[in-house]
């Protein structure tokens, strides 16, 4: 603790009914307990509550905040304190925010789903306005994947207006998309809930899924996550990180540091892999074979010599034939099988990074560390304490 600093009196305006919100807490609770000694005020609303009757006459000295409508924000802004905004949903308001890099949120579901070998892709989409980040997340997975030469199907949400606009007929429309979808497909949406809503379809068309449909979420509430059938993939927002940084941002202009330019943005953590994409879109079995004895034998120290075998295939029929689905070579997957483990190891642990080189399949610490770093273009502890916060 910094005992040089004046006891501050923050004020903490965030929903937390949900996995996203509760996470910015936590990180903000790391933050002060590693760095602060701030006096929080917090009691629990719901998103769509009037500014809490506390807030009008309260003498602070900064503010955690999520804009859900115009009445919080004035009465905010009415305090004339330094204030973070971690919703980003009023961009009008011109002040300083902290949120997910959603063009990172679209890549990671386009790669996701490219590595999958599949050539058709889908996104579900919020209505237009919405919501800016939602916005950014359709727009570049749309952008990338016609890069990539695919077209990318849209279904855009509406609006609801009223009780016509029903959640039964928001269902029916999806229904409708998704029998008229070309298959196997990927399919991303802005979020879980959209997510399921997408699972829910299928199941409703008797699309099969992942076989026809494959379907990444972006938020990865574990609630929503695996009460879906299958269970849905989804993005780890690394909300935690967010709000450890928002409170450090806070704290800065506290001490009268002036606010950033623009918005500060987070990389995800990751992606958490769910059944709702396990599946590789070829016809080609014996490629089938070898990619699944990859993903669930990598860090057992494998060789290409083990794939080959248990494929019953000589390298030079198979390698091109794995090169054309994934765009990768066998040794390649390998390695790359491997590395995504390590990360899962770096940001889900705390395990010494000589033992998760030796858990996911390198003979030696310091060829995990090349390798890692060829990669990400980092070391593994300075991603661990990146991404950590």
């Amino acid at each position: 603790m910094n005992n040089s600093r004046p006891h501050r009196r923050v004020a903490l305006l965030i929903e937390a009914s949900r996995v996203y919100a509760r996470g910015l807490v936590r990180g903000i609770a790391r933050y002060n307990a590693e760095h602060g000694d701030w006096s929080v005020y917090y009691t629990p609303h719901d998103p769509h509550d009037p500014p809490p009757a506390w807030l009008k006459n309260w003498q602070g000295d900064g503010i955690l905040v999520r804009m859900q409508n115009r009445a919080l924000a004035d009465a905010v802004l009415d305090l004339n304190v330094p204030v973070v905004e971690l919703r980003r949903a009023m961009p009008q308001l011109d002040l300083p925010t902290i949120g997910p890099d959603d063009q990172a949120v679209a890549e990671i579901a386009v790669q996701h789903l490219l590595e999958r070998g599949l050539e058709h892709f889908g996104f579900l989409a919020a209505p237009t306005g919405w919501h800016p980040s939602m916005d950014v997340r359709a727009d570049h997975f749309r952008q990338r994947i016609a890069e990539t030469g695919f077209e990318c199907h849209v279904f855009q949400l509406k609006r609801k207006r009223g009780a016509g606009d029903s959640f039964e007929a928001q269902r029916e429309e999806i229904v409708d998309w998704v029998q008229t979808l070309p298959k196997p497909i990927g399919v991303m949406t802005c979020n879980d809930d959209q997510g399921l809503q997408v699972l829910d379809a299928c199941r409703q068309a008797g699309v099969l899924v992942p076989d026809e449909i494959a379907v990444v979420g972006v938020g990865n509430d574990d609630c929503l996550c695996n009460l879906s059938v299958p269970p849905l993939t989804s993005i780890d927002l690394n909300s935690h990180r967010i709000g450890y940084e928002a409170a450090a941002l806070l704290a800065r202009m506290m001490d009268g540091d002036p606010p950033p330019d623009g918005p500060i943005l987070i990389e995800p953590r990751a992606i958490i892999t769910r059944m709702s994409t396990d599946v590789l879109a070829t016809e080609d079995q014996s490629v089938v074979r070898a990619v699944r004895f990859i993903r669930e034998h990598a860090c057992d120290r494998i060789q290409v010599a083990d794939v080959l075998q248990h494929v019953k295939m000589s390298r030079a029929a198979l390698e091109p034939r794995v090169k054309k689905v994934l765009g990768r070579t066998i040794y390649q997957e390998i390695q790359r099988v491997q590395i995504d483990r390590v990360k899962e190891l770096l940001l889900g642990t705390d395990l010494p990074i000589k033992q998760i080189a030796h858990r996911t399949g390198f003979r030696y610490v310091e060829y995990m560390m090349r390798v890692f770093r060829r990669a990400t273009g980092e070391t593994a502890k300075n991603y661990r304490a990146k991404m950590k916060g």
